[in-house]
Order: C-alpha cells, then structure tokens, then sequence
C-alpha cells in the first residue's frame, strides 16, 4: 500500500511538472505574439493580457503543489536537524498534517469559488471562468496527496526523502 502511495504520488509529480512546463511555454509564446503583434503590426489583441495572467495563476497553483512535494516550501532545516530523530519524524507529520489541513481548505474553497464565480464570462473572451478558477481545488487535493506523502515519509523516517528519489 505504501509502495502504491509513492508510485501514484510519484506520477503526479511529473504530470504536474509537465503541465507546468506546457503552461510556462504557452505564457511565453502568448506574450512573445502580443510583443511582436504590437511592435511590428501596430496592433494589440485584447485577449493577450488575460490569458497570460490566467496561465501564470494554474503555475504557481500547481508549481506550490510540486514544492510540497519536494519539500521546498518554507522551513527552518537547522532547527528541524538540530532535534533527536524521534522529534524529527513527529515534527515532520506534524508540519505534513498542517499542510494537509491547508490543501483542504483551499480544496473546500476553491469549490466554493469554482460554483460562485465560474458563470462569470472572461473579460476579453466569450469563456466561463470554471477553468482557472479550478486551480484552486485541483491544487487542494494535490496539497492534500503530496502532505500525506510527507506524512508517511515523516513516521517511516524518511524526512529526507523527496518524491521520486530513492532514500539509500
């Protein structure tokens, strides 16, 4: 069952990443079209200021997931190591059900968001806003998987670990 824990978390990691990087790259070519469509042709589309704002608010939903996953969210690693080995793997489940308990709160309130405001139409194009306003409970539950990751990780004495690498 752990082993089954670490696969499925290990497999969203890199669907994460590689959404990310997808997203990242239609940002960059988005803004690269709008800069040489106003520079070069004199005209602006009007839809190139939101849809970048749209794709930068899925990366950095999803890229605080992947930083929970590799432990890359804000800590103080000194004093963690500075404690006994037993303290450190209640202190790691400890920090892990924390996290847990934030990824649920942005999982029940991005729902809340998603059925409040997802009729709403875009500004610049005919869309609802259910897609980006999904970042939020997609990112909930990744926090929650990633945190009860940690959490296992944490008891088994693995504080160390990072998803997707081996710990010898």
């Amino acid at each position: 069952m752990l082993n089954l824990l670490d696969r499925v978390a290990a497999w969203t990691l890199a669907a994460v990443r590689i959404v990310c990087i997808v997203q990242a790259t239609l940002l960059f070519i988005v803004v690269v079209a709008a800069v040489f469509g106003r520079y070069v042709f004199g005209f602006a589309l009007s839809w190139t200021e939101e849809v970048p704002r749209y794709f930068l608010i899925w990366i950095s939903f999803l890229g605080a997931a992947a930083c929970v996953a590799k432990r890359e969210h804000v800590g103080f690693d000194i004093l963690f190591n500075a404690f006994p080995d037993r303290v450190r793997r209640l202190l790691g489940a400890a920090i892990g059900l924390l996290i847990f308990g934030f990824g649920w709160i942005v999982f029940r309130y991005g729902i809340v968001f998603v059925r409040d405001f997802g009729p709403d139409l875009m500004e610049t194009i005919p869309f609802t806003n259910y897609w980006y306003y999904m970042a939020m409970p997609v990112s909930g539950v990744l926090f929650m998987l990633f945190a009860l990751k940690s959490i296992v990780d944490s008891l088994r004495g693995r504080h160390e670990s990072q998803i997707g690498q081996s710990v010898d």
